[in-house]
């Protein structure tokens, strides 16, 4: 079992957040947070990190420069 967390552009210069499990080649719980970079990130989406052993994330990355031209 391997969690990841994605990142995504959203609209508006806002940032996707995903994080996914993959089991045995099957995607499982997925979940996804959007939001303004600098903004606080959820805490049931920073408990979600928590319990899928992930680096915790509190609040939104900047949006890269590519995605956000």
């Amino acid at each position: 079992m391997d969690s990841y967390v994605e990142l995504y552009p959203a609209k508006q210069g806002e940032v996707t957040l995903h994080t996914r499990t993959d089991v045995q080649g099957t995607k499982k719980d997925n979940f996804y947070i959007t939001g303004m970079s600098g903004a606080p990130v959820a805490a049931w989406f920073r408990a979600v990190l928590r319990t899928r052993h992930l680096a915790d994330i509190a609040v939104f990355p900047a949006c890269p420069s590519d995605w956000c031209a």
